[in-house]
């Protein structure tokens, strides 16, 4: 489990990233120490052979001029010159001792590789061909060599150099340095990186664990809350940790998507309870009647007459069935529309004739106010379905003697379809509402025009890419808007 846990992830990954990042530095670090601490050696070395040159050089030129003052026959070359030899070994000899050359080896080798001089008491042997071919050439050589100092090898970082006379090679200089102390940093060097690399990173690894377990703390108590949400508490939310990043997110995500749960759960329920209300008048009716009839032998007049009653009930309860069904299509989207082109002026002039009967029992002047032809593409039977739906529920909440107007308005890309009546008419706050499964702006009513009629009616709209819009019609009714594209999608 531990494995699995996004904490163990988070803190294994981080500390590999750090291994690695130290890794590198630790590597480039070393790198550059190493040839940083080179270079200034070579260039220590390089300074001191041209010191040491310029030294000799002095005692060459002292030496000369004493000998010109003698009328003696002087040589003035250094090259194969027996008084230069001696005055490198006076100088070699006076040096020995100098504070400055005290950690260093100076060899004098002359013109040809053979050695003429030394500071140290050590093997001096004629010049490496390879050492020589380079500095014959004119150029410093760089090497790494062990070198025995008192019987004991020791690595040094060696400098040979040409000193030239007339463009030619009149002696060779060369400079050895120890690189014990080069050495010694970077053993330093390399023990504190694989000392303290693991150490940051196992401390950095389990203060990465403190501070995922501070940050994953409102994921613990959010899991708490959820552990206790059930369906029966759906009103419990979850505490927002207002740490104004991604885990806040979440909780007001999840608290929207309870939220949605809840008004999901509750909608259900009230669904239930209504279609229980819609079913169970119905079912007592059809049940009192048949208990009624049982009672006592009767007439065959009486016994149709209780036949007829039932069956009114029972083709009340196939249309709620019936109309649940069609819902649940329309939700499934399973419901195939038969879109075709057809005059929706000619629709509406049959749905009004066929409704007419209606109106005319309640006494209610019902008129259609458009002449001229208006082409959509739309499924046929639907559409005229939408505006019966509509039509019967306007003369069923309208009084005797009133007014259902229906007005037909074509937009660029739109029809609109305005059915106006002069009912009772629905409250403000109740008219976005309307459209919900039985719901009834007056709970005492019954009908199934405000159950589920438009809500199919709202359903086939949108299943068209429309909509059916509701508002008050003043001073009295409601008027209802069915907008259509005239060629859905």
């Amino acid at each position: 489990m531990l494995l699995a846990s996004i904490r163990f992830k988070i803190v294994l990954w981080h500390m590999f990233i750090l291994s690695l990042a130290l890794l590198i530095f630790g590597m480039v670090l070393y790198h550059n120490l190493y040839l940083k601490i080179s270079d200034d050696t070579d260039d220590i070395l390089r300074s001191r052979a041209k010191g040491i040159e310029q030294s000799i050089d002095t005692y060459w030129e002292a030496e000369s001029m004493a000998i010109a003052e003698g009328n003696a026959k002087v040589h003035f070359t250094k090259e194969d010159n027996i008084n230069f030899i001696r005055i490198a070994r006076r100088w070699v000899g006076e040096k020995i001792n100098d504070p400055d050359l005290i950690n260093i080896i100076v060899r004098i080798f002359d013109a040809h590789g053979s050695p003429i001089a030394s500071t140290r008491n050590i093997p001096i042997e004629h010049l490496n061909t390879r050492v020589f071919y380079d500095v014959k050439k004119g150029a410093d050589h760089f090497e790494n060599a062990y070198l025995d100092v008192n019987e004991t090898p020791a690595l040094f970082r060696i400098i040979t150099t040409p000193v030239m006379e007339n463009r030619r090679l009149s002696y060779i200089v060369q400079v050895a340095s120890p690189l014990a102390q080069l050495r010694t940093v970077l053993r330093n060097l390399r023990f504190s990186l694989l000392f303290l690399l693991p150490l940051t990173v196992i401390l950095t690894g389990l203060s990465g664990v403190f501070l995922v377990q501070l940050t994953l703390k409102p994921v613990d108590q959010m899991i708490e809350t959820i552990h206790q949400i059930t369906a029966e508490n759906l009103k419990l939310r979850l505490k927002i940790p207002g740490t104004k990043d991604e885990i806040e997110s979440l909780a007001k995500t999840f608290n929207q998507m309870i939220a949605r749960l809840d008004e999901a759960f509750t909608t259900q329920r009230q669904f239930m309870e209504d279609i229980s209300h819609e079913l169970k008048t119905p079912l007592s009716v059809l049940k009192g009647e048949l208990e009624v009839t049982l009672k006592k032998i009767r007439s065959p007049q009486e016994y149709e007459n209780a036949l007829q009653s039932s069956l009114e009930e029972v083709n009340h309860l196939a249309g709620i069935v019936e109309n649940l069904l069609t819902l649940a299509r329309f939700d499934a989207k399973t419901t195939i529309l038969q879109a075709q082109p057809l005059d929706l002026s000619s629709l509406i002039k049959d749905a009004v004739e066929a409704i007419q009967v209606l109106a005319v029992q309640k006494n209610i002047t019902l008129q259609f106010n458009t002449a001229h032809t208006v082409e959509i593409l739309a499924d046929k039977n639907q559409l005229k379905r939408l505006v019966l739906n509509l039509l019967d529920n306007a003369i069923k909440y309208t009084s005797s003697g009133g007014r259902v107007s229906i007005d037909l308005h074509q937009q660029r890309t739109s029809v609109d379809i305005d059915i106006t009546d002069t009912g009772i008419g629905i409250p403000e706050n109740e008219l976005p509402h309307i459209f919900d499964r039985f719901y009834r702006v007056d709970k005492s009513r019954s009908s199934i025009g405000f159950g589920l009629g438009l809500s199919i009616a709202q359903s086939i709209a949108m299943a068209h890419g429309g909509r059916i819009y509701a508002k008050a019609n003043v001073p009295q009714g409601t008027i209802f808007t069915i907008s259509l594209p005239i060629k859905p999608r």
